[in-house]
């Protein structure tokens, strides 16, 4: 009898695994044929040393990510520089590969309507050019890509402990909007943290009404 329960219960937790494996492998689906969609129409900025992913790069790109990290992400990273090409950001230094920057797309539906959000999947530079501003000009490039394309808001997920990592995140304007665990890795803590462009968005389109007004003021008094 007591054979029989531990099997029963051995079978469920079985089962339980593997729909949990299921759900995340659809949620994946899901991911990438929503963020696919989104990239249609997308706007690419000219940048200076920054290009986009190329096979040969693959490489160096999955050496940057297991000298920067202890979880291996190679098969999502390469399933990324295929789907999300025209986010998946490299930089360069005389023709050598040091940094990369891989946004992922979503959309966020609500009773106000549709919104385009980011998440940064990854992000790293080579540890040989750390501290030379290579991470930051990755960010603040690929930011300014995603305000040229009207997306909402980015995320990102950074390990508690990354002290660098976060001051960076906050001077370029991401705020810290919770806490979790497992995402950066098994019991680990991290940050959630988010930089909202819609604000950046009205406040420019705000600037140009002020300016047309101005100019229109301009040519009636003349």
């Amino acid at each position: 009898m007591n054979y029989l329960k531990v099997s029963c219960m051995d079978f469920r937790r079985s089962q339980i695994t593997r729909s949990i494996a299921y759900l995340a492998s659809m949620n994946k689906i899901l991911r990438d044929v929503s963020g696919i969609f989104l990239l249609k129409g997308w706007k690419q900025k000219d940048q200076e040393n920054i290009v986009l992913i190329d096979e040969n790069m693959i490489p160096e790109i999955l050496r940057i990510q297991s000298e920067a990290f202890r979880n291996k992400h190679e098969a999502e990273i390469i399933r990324y520089s295929k789907r999300f090409r025209k986010t998946f950001y490299v930089i360069k230094n005389q023709k050598k590969v040091v940094g990369y920057c891989i946004h992922y797309l979503k959309p966020i539906i609500s009773s106000k309507g549709f919104k385009k959000q980011s998440v940064i999947f990854s992000i790293a530079t080579d540890r040989n050019f750390r501290g030379k501003g290579f991470g930051k000009k990755l960010l603040k490039e690929s930011i300014e890509e995603m305000k040229l394309n009207r997306v909402s808001s980015i995320l990102l997920y950074v390990n508690a402990n990354n002290i660098p990592a976060i001051r960076l995140y906050e001077k370029t304007g991401f705020v810290i909007t919770d806490k979790i665990e497992n995402i950066c890795g098994h019991k680990e803590k991290c940050y959630k943290m988010e930089l909202k462009l819609t604000l950046f968005i009205s406040c420019i389109m705000l600037q140009k009404a002020l300016f047309s007004i101005h100019d229109d003021l301009i040519i009636s008094v003349t």
